[in-house]
Parts: structure tokens; C-alpha cells; sequence
């Protein structure tokens, strides 16, 4: 697909599917020409450099986390679409969207289920589930990567981590779907109406665990977040049940959609390039740094919003009080000046590790360790099991969901030597 780099930038549809599709040249001609610039149409201000990213992400006072109303979809105002929003919780700025103290309190009540002493715990079970997704199609000799493996591996670990059933399993991936479908800003209000319902439907269910959890305790996260106080803080009041079917919706999307497109992406990415892919299977100590470049690479989550609290300046560019401001989290990890060669794909490269795939600062995400852990297991089994890996002839066009926020494959088939 053609790279949008001839028209002027500020003329530039962001949300135009061929531009979401393929925005490098697009976002480099910003970088080089206006790192701060305002986009007519939305009112957002794009920052694309690394440096400008991380001076947002840094000064969380004057750079506000607010921003849950961008993350609704653009037609969530529609009387259809609001009416059937109204009959689910009120939306919470939390974690990842909102500023200390709430952020402070909704993370530590969080953090204990995401500590590396927990997620190195769960390396067998993310083995045992690796294995059983293989031994599905081990045999055959092909596989459509993104449905049978992708999308289910970190499905699977984030359902068992909140301690929901297995035969339930199939509402989590309709549920991702739906808030993938918000988030776009691509979708039609047909889209938003039905992605409203099924959001809804999850977050009844949700409260309905919640319930059960406070009533029959267990060891899984919903339990932790039914009766979360920080009253050994001086903080005895318990976690709303709005805000803990937010912090629950807020794990599942970065907990699921983020690793799936990731472990896609790697894959295309090695079959671009035999040289490394054969480098990488004959030593699997290059997987960590491969694991760095891959989400540097794609930067699953693609952009990401704060909403300015005060008049400021940023890059040269005065930005009003309450503005709106498009953190390009894509465009600053092909940064050039921080990642020479920004646009290829280097499993050797030195600094891979310091994209910022997974946010900065005090909202980097939480679920990190256990990303990484899940595509480490992943591959290295993938690799060590099945051999001769390659694209199934005539079967991929290795088009990616239209996004303004997520960005991942919609499909990857491939051949390999049957087990």
C-alpha cells in the first residue's frame, strides 16, 4: 500500500485507512518538518519526536492522563449508542488514564499482580499453554498465526490471572473486539452501537464476579480487586465496582490485544528477514533483544492522548489550555535521532529497549513484564519445536486493523516442517 508522503501535513486525514495502514513517511516528514503540529481536522496537536514524547509523558502536571472520553469512540454521543452505554457503569478515569492521586491508588492496588516475582511464577502454566496451542496445529503444517495462536496465548493467561472459566473464553475475545472497535475512530455508528452492547454485556458480567468474588474469595485478581483497600496506607475506602470493571477492561485490552499484535508482528518481521530469523533460531540468547526491537518496530499501542491543564509550549509551538494532545508513540520509536536506521528491523540494535512501546514515566504500563515473558516462552517454543518457517504462498497481504490508537495484523498464514 502506497505511503501517504505527498500531501501537505496539515491537510493530512489522520484517520485515513491507507495513512493508519502505512504512516512512516508521513510521520518522518513531521518529525523532520513540524514535531508539534496542530491536525485541522481533529484539533489534536501531533508530537512525533522521542524527545517531545517523553517531555509529555513526563510532566504529568501539565500534561493530563484525563483522556478516557477519546477513548469512547467517535460516535458515542449518538442517542442510540449513549442510551445503551447508560444501562452499564459510569466512566472512571483510572490507571492508565488519570493523574495521581487517583492513579497512584488504582496502581498500587494493581501492582501486586503484575510483580516479576509473580509473572516469573506463571512461566509454567504460559509454557503449558504454549505447548497446547502448538499441539493444535503441530501436524499440519500450517497455521493462521494470528487466530490460532496470537490472540489466544495472552487470552488465555489474562483469563486465568482475573480467575474467570475457560468455557468462557470465547466472550473475552468478542469483548476485546468490541473496545478495539471504540477505540479505532474508524468505526461506523452501526459498529459503535453494537461494540456499546457487548461492551455493556462485559461489564455486567464483570460486576457480577465481582460480587461473587466478595462472597467466595479466590487466588485471582478479581477477588484482590473486590476487596481492595490501602488501609494499611491510611486509605480504608473499597474499590468501586465502576472502578474495578475499568481497571478489569483497561488489563484485558492491554493485557490481550498489545502481546497478541506483538507475537504477530515478530513473526512477520523474522520472514522479512532470513538472515536474522536463521541468527535467532541458532541462538535463542537473541530473542530478548528481538523481543525489544519487534515492539519498537510495530508499537502496538500506536498513539496515545493527554489533555493539556495549562497554556504551554512544546517544541516551539504555544498549545492552549485544554488542547488535546496526540502523543505518536510509533513515530518517536523510528525516531532517527535516537534509533539510527529507524525503519529497519535490527535484531542487533543496541538500544532497542529503549522504545517506548509500553509508555514512560509513572504510567508506563503495567503488564510489561508479563508481555515480554509471554513472547519469550512463545518463540523460544515456537523455534524449538517446528522448523522451516515461511508465508504460506498467496495467502497474506499483511494489512493491519484500521486504528488510530491499536495497530496489529488482521491475519498471518504460514507453512512450516509438521512436528
Amino acid at each position: 500500500m502506497a505511503d501517504a508522503t505527498d500531501l501537505p501535513l496539515s491537510k493530512t486525514n489522520i484517520v485515513d485507512p491507507a495513512l493508519l495502514e502505512c504512516p512512516f513517511g508521513f510521520e518522518r516528514r513531521l518529525r523532520e518538518e513540524a514535531p508539534v503540529l496542530k491536525d485541522e481536522a481533529t484539533g489534536f496537536y501531533q508530537v512525533s519526536t522521542y524527545a517531545l514524547a517523553c517531555e509529555v509523558l513526563r510532566d504529568h502536571e501539565t500534561y493530563s492522563a484525563k483522556f478516557r472520553a477519546l477513548l469512547q469512540g467517535k460516535h458515542r454521543k449518538a442517542p442510540a449508542v449513549e442510551a445503551i452505554m447508560a444501562e452499564g457503569y459510569p466512566v472512571v478515569e483510572i490507571l492508565h488514564t488519570s493523574d495521581a492521586p487517583v492513579h497512584t491508588r488504582s496502581r498500587k492496588l494493581v501492582n501486586k499482580a503484575f510483580t516479576v516475582q509473580r509473572v516469573n511464577e506463571m512461566e509454567a502454566d504460559i509454557q503449558k499453554t504454549v505447548n497446547e496451542l502448538i499441539d493444535g496445529f503441530a501436524a499440519r503444517g500450517a497455521v493462521e498465526f494470528v487466530r490460532e495462536f496470537s490472540q489466544l496465548l495472552p487470552m488465555l493467561v489474562v483469563a486465568k490471572q482475573l480467575g474467570v472459566p475457560a468455557e468462557d473464553l470465547p466472550k473475552f475475545r468478542r469483548w476485546s473486539d468490541a473496545f478495539s472497535s471504540q477505540y479505532s475512530h474508524v468505526a461506523g455508528e452501526e459498529a459503535e452501537i453494537a461494540a456499546a452492547r457487548t461492551v455493556v454485556e462485559f461489564q455486567k458480567y464483570f460486576g457480577t464476579k465481582l460480587a461473587e468474588k466478595r462472597a467466595t474469595p479466590g487466588d485471582d485478581m478479581i477477588t484482590e480487586l473486590a476487596n481492595a483497600t490501602l488501609e494499611e496506607e491510611g486509605d480504608p475506602r473499597r474499590l468501586e465496582d465502576a472502578e474495578a470493571v475499568w481497571i478489569i477492561q483497561q488489563i484485558l485490552v492491554a493485557g490481550n490485544e498489545t502481546t497478541a499484535h506483538s507475537l504477530s508482528e515478530g513473526m512477520k518481521l523474522l520472514l522479512e528477514n532470513p538472515d536474522q530469523h536463521k541468527r535467532l533460531v541458532a541462538d535463542p540468547e537473541l530473542i530478548g533483544n528481538f523481543i525489544e526491537e519487534t515492539l519498537r518496530i510495530l508499537s502496538p499501542v500506536y498513539t496515545m492522548w493527554r489533555v493539556v491543564t495549562r497554556d504551554t509550549v512544546l517544541g516551539g509551538v504555544a498549545i492552549p489550555k485544554d488542547a488535546l494532545v496526540m502523543v505518536r508513540f510509533g513515530s518517536a520509536n523510528h525516531d532517527e535521532a535516537i534509533f539510527p536506521n529507524g525503519d529497519a528491523f535490527d535484531i542487533d540494535r543496541e538500544n532497542a529497549k529503549k522504545h517506548i512501546a509500553f509508555g514512560w514515566g509513572i504510567h508506563l504500563c503495567i503488564g510489561a513484564q508479563l508481555a515480554r515473558k509471554e513472547m519469550l516462552v512463545a518463540y523460544r517454543t515456537l523455534f524449538s519445536r517446528l522448523t522451516n518457517w515461511r508465508f504460506a504462498p498467496g495467502k497474506n497481504d499483511f494489512t493491519h486493523h484500521p486504528s488510530v490508537l491499536l495497530r496489529g495484523l488482521k491475519k498471518l498464514e504460514l507453512e512450516f516442517d509438521p512436528a
